[in-house]
This record gives C-alpha cells, sequence and structure tokens, in this order.
C-alpha cells in the first residue's frame, strides 16, 4: 500500500511558520507523504523541560524505564513473544517491510499498556474539558511540578509509517524508470518519498473493538465517531502512538485526553478570514496562544519504547492539563 501525497500547501503554511519566532518552541514532524490527512500532535519540546524534578512524577519514571527495559531484554531473548506484532505485519500489506529484532520489540512496546501500573501513576482523573466543544479533557488530581511525570499516552494503536529506504529492495526488480512519466507536473509535485503504511493493535485492546483501515483514519460518519488519528501522537518519525477513547478507566494512560487550549483559533477561522489576515499571522496567534496556555507536553521516555505526557509547568490539584498540537494537526483535522 504504497503512497504519496502533495503536501504543497500544508508545507508552504509551515515554512512560513517556521521562521515565525513562535517556531522555536517547537520539534515538529512536517506531515509525512502518506495516504490519509494526518492529525497527529506534535507537542513534543525539549527546551520547556529543564529536567525531571525529584517528586512523585520523578520516582515513578525511572520505575517505568526500569519496567521496559526489563520488557525490552525479556522480548530480545524470547522472540516468541513478538509473534502478535509479526503476525500483524504478515496479515497487513505490508509484509515487505525488513524489520530488526530491535524494531519490532519497540513496536511491541510502544502498542503495550504496562500492568497494573495505575498504582503507581494515578496522578489525574478525566471530565468535561474547560474549552468549549472539546468534550472531555484531563484534570490533575494532585499538585504535579514542572518537569514531572502526568501519565503515559497509550499506543492502543501503532500507525507505522515506514519509508521508501526500509522496503525489502526485491520490491524494486521489476522496476523501470521508463515506467515514469517525467513530463507529468505531478511527478514533480509528489516527489516526496514513498511511504509504507501499517496500523498494529496492542494485545491488550479486544478484537471486537479494533476498527478498520478506513475506520482509523476516515471515522465512522454514522456512528459520529472521529477518526483514530485524532487521538494520535507522534514518537519518532516513524512510529505514532493512537489512544482509543473508549478505554478510559486507566489513568496511567490519559494522556491523549490532554487538549488543546487554543485549538478554537484554527477551528473558528473561516478560508475568507485566513484570506484577509493571512496564514503566517493565523499560525503565529495560534503558536502564542497554545504556547501560553499549554502546561504539558508529550516526550519519548526509555528510548521511545513509550510515550509519556511531562509538566512543562507546575500544575495545581483541579487545573485541566493542556499541551499544544501544533499547526500541523490543525491543517489536517477533519481532513482539511
Amino acid at each position: 500500500m504504497s503512497h504519496r501525497c502533495n503536501n504543497s500547501l500544508v508545507v508552504v503554511a509551515l515554512a512560513a511558520w517556521l521562521m515565525s519566532p513562535c517556531a522555536s518552541a517547537f520539534i515538529l514532524t512536517l506531515p509525512s507523504a502518506s495516504a490519509h490527512p494526518r492529525t497527529i500532535h506534535h507537542s513534543s519540546v525539549d527546551s520547556i523541560i529543564d529536567g525531571p524534578s525529584n517528586g512523585n512524577g520523578d520516582s515513578t519514571l525511572t520505575k517505568i524505564c526500569h519496567i521496559l527495559q526489563n520488557l525490552q531484554k525479556d522480548l530480545l531473548t524470547n522472540p516468541s513473544k513478538l509473534q502478535p506484532i509479526l503476525q500483524q505485519h504478515q496479515d497487513s500489506s505490508a509484509d515487505d517491510v525488513e524489520l530488526s529484532s530491535e524494531n519490532v520489540v519497540k513496536e511491541t512496546l510502544l502498542s503495550t499498556r504496562i500492568p497494573d501500573l495505575q498504582l503507581q501513576l494515578n496522578r489525574t482523573r478525566t471530565g468535561p474539558s474547560t474549552i468549549d466543544g472539546a468534550g472531555r479533557g484531563l484534570f490533575a488530581t494532585e499538585d504535579i511540578a514542572k518537569g514531572e511525570l502526568i501519565t503515559c499516552y497509550p499506543g492502543d494503536a501503532l500507525l507505522c509509517e515506514y519509508s521508501e529506504l526500509e522496503i525489502d529492495d526485491e520490491e524494486e526488480d521489476g522496476f523501470d524508470e521508463e515506467d515514469i512519466d517525467f513530463e507529468d507536473e505531478d511527478y514533480y509535485d509528489e516527489e516526496a518519498d514513498y511511504v509504507e503504511e501499517v496500523v498494529l493493535w496492542g494485545e491488550h485492546v479486544d478484537t471486537s473493538d479494533r476498527l478498520e483501515e478506513d475506520e482509523v483514519f476516515d471515522g465512522i460518519v454514522a456512528e459520529n465517531v472521529p477518526p483514530l488519528t485524532s487521538y494520535a501522537a507522534s514518537v519518532d518519525d516513524v512510529y505514532s502512538v493512537m489512544g482509543m477513547p473508549i478505554l478510559d478507566n486507566n489513568p496511567a494512560y490519559y494522556g491523549h485526553f490532554a487538549n488543546d487550549g487554543a485549538g478554537h483559533i484554527a477551528i473558528q477561522t473561516g478560508v475568507d478570514d485566513a484570506a484577509r489576515i493571512g496564514i503566517e499571522e493565523i499560525i503565529s496567534s495560534y503558536v502564542s496562544e497554545s504556547v501560553e496556555l499549554s502546561n504539558a507536553l508529550h516526550k519519548p521516555i526509555a528510548d521511545g519504547l513509550h510515550l509519556g505526557t511531562f509538566a512543562s509547568k507546575d500544575i495545581k490539584k483541579g487545573e485541566e492539563v493542556m499541551v499544544t498540537y501544533g499547526p500541523d494537526y490543525w491543517m489536517n483535522f477533519e481532513g482539511g
């Protein structure tokens, strides 16, 4: 299922934004050349957090890292435990992707909820958001200091976007340069790398709750179910974890309920407003307000084996936890 698409409008707008003063607050992954519009959070920011404090979140983070490292060692020495992920690869259209055992272990752990972790990490609750129209939000149930781990971001489903460099060279055997129409404008407009997309499900997700691939990217319109990618957060340039909103009884994995406090700027701005005000000004306004309102961010832990939500400011008990999704999320919101 190799695809590529034209993201020129998004890239031009992001390029303008990247030259703005607010851009230094973000580390962004530009939209990939994938088959579907992306609504993935890019809120990893190294510069905001100087380092974790010595509070509860810090000691729990240390324990989680040790657990993940031990699980990693166990999986590497017992490859039979990787069979669930390997089977999903075999059943997918991307069975020609070559992965090392380390990659498969990473995929397994990113799509795992550590059992009983809520006994050690229970600092949040969900409830009606303070943001109009945002649905549920995430709230602190205790004071949380800047730098501390708040909760983890679940990988109930894992979106893998493998570049052409990771695909088996055998796929190139039948390639003939003469088959390409170099006079076709689309060839040059779409010269981004091909991307092979795979959705992998965590073992903890009941098969009856797993969505079809189209539902992951498009949602279920008849049932008013949004795309699962709207609950996705980027781990790196290959993997994005997606949290299922129906799995909402584990405060150790509540990261997908954190809202962006400035999303209304993007949602309420129409095409006419964008033309009148200018896309650069809209993006700048969004970023400024989003950074001001945010008090948390998503950040990989244990060398990318999990994604955590960390406090970027001191958070008081009862305060809503907010992150910054980034302008690329809102540009692709609802397939826009």
